[in-house]
């Protein structure tokens, strides 16, 4: 159990270091919008996004409903840096 335990804990760190990887980008991205002039909630992207998340995790045996909250709490956050980016 403790093997198992010990994977899992390093899975997860490789997750955290992702997501921060992800916001990095989404940092610049927000940037570049405000440069561009352009809103920083593309819905219309999320939503390509969502779906495409979603089908990939089905294949994985993630479930729908977790894939979109998930992706709520990372959209939002990205949101969130995104406005809070300094040209």
């Amino acid at each position: 159990m403790d093997k198992i335990r010990n994977k899992i804990q390093k899975t997860d760190q490789k997750i955290i270091r992702l997501v921060g990887k992800r916001m990095k980008l989404a940092k610049k991205i927000g940037i570049l919008k405000k440069e561009a002039g352009i809103q920083i909630w593309d819905k219309a992207r999320e939503k390509e996004l969502r779906e495409m998340y979603r089908t990939e995790a089905t294949k994985d045996g993630l479930s729908g409903d977790f894939t979109d909250k998930l992706f709520d709490v990372i959209f939002d956050e990205s949101r969130r840096i995104q406005e809070s980016s300094h040209i």
